[in-house]
């Protein structure tokens, strides 16, 4: 058993099976499963040999039982994924990835904020324009447990278990808007394929159905401590104590400078 309650703020932990378990006062909770099935549409090889049934596992709405009222107000729910560690052919294990819908009334996507609980996470990012024909730009960020992440507004997204442990990270996100799926599955993943290099690292190979591919950035999340979820505690700790500290992820709008800082 992997404890994880100091990093993530909550009585869990990483069970030998590789499933969370949850310790009193927290009910256990069933997962979400997307199956390795899923994934094929977003694979740079839709014919590698599936290295699992299972690709992750999503646990939705993860809260004490006292923290729920407030949470419902705010309008945001916490949940927790795990992503095995594994291969298709060479290219890591990942989520299908999506975009989220605008905000009525403004020119932002909702954003989400995530946390590692444990190994080595891989968040890749790209914009396109509005109507997801024209990719513009491609940001890349690396997370370690304990880091945390801030997706801006528009970005369309994807996690890689980049690491040779069960990649556990956690998010904050807006309960209330549609998940844009199409946009990357149409192309068959993202504008990259993280794919293991002979070094023992990771390379990123330009997916062949975009007509072009912008320099992949590396950033950090230098840029983002201007936003109150960034704090010392652990994330669900922040979000649940001032539940303002979430207010960007419903108001975008009104967080704009902080949010269009984290690409600079």
């Amino acid at each position: 058993m992997i404890n994880l309650e100091k990093v993530s703020g909550l009585p869990i932990g990483l069970n030998d099976e590789g499933l969370l378990h949850f310790n009193q006062p927290l009910e256990q909770i069933k997962p979400d499963i997307r199956k390795f099935t899923a994934l094929k549409s977003v694979l740079m090889d839709p014919e590698a040999p599936a290295p699992f049934d299972d690709a992750y596992l999503m646990y939705r709405n993860v809260h004490f039982k006292d923290d729920e009222a407030k949470l419902k107000e705010a309008q945001v729910s916490y949940d927790i994924t795990l992503i095995p560690a594994g291969k298709a052919g060479k290219e890591f294990n990942k989520t299908v990835g999506h975009y989220h819908a605008m905000k009525a009334g403004t020119q932002f996507a909702y954003p989400e904020t995530y946390e590692v609980l444990n190994g080595h996470a891989l968040f890749l990012l790209q914009k396109m324009d509005p109507a997801y024909e024209n990719l513009i730009t491609v940001i890349a960020m690396e997370a370690k447990a304990g880091e945390r992440v801030v997706y801006p507004p528009n970005y369309g997204h994807v996690i890689i278990n980049i690491g040779t442990d069960t990649l556990v990270t956690s998010n904050w996100v807006g309960d209330n808007f549609e998940r844009l799926y199409d946009p990357i599955s149409n192309r068959h993943g993202m504008a990259y394929y993280a794919v293991a290099s002979d070094d023992g690292g990771y390379s990123l190979v330009p997916n062949p159905n975009y007509e072009n591919h912008p320099k992949v950035r590396m950033l950090t999340n230098k840029y983002m401590f201007n936003l109150e979820i960034m704090g010392k505690s652990p994330m669900y700790t922040i979000g649940t104590t001032n539940t303002k500290s979430l207010e960007f992820l419903i108001h975008p709008d009104k967080y704009a400078v902080e949010l269009s800082s984290i690409t600079s």
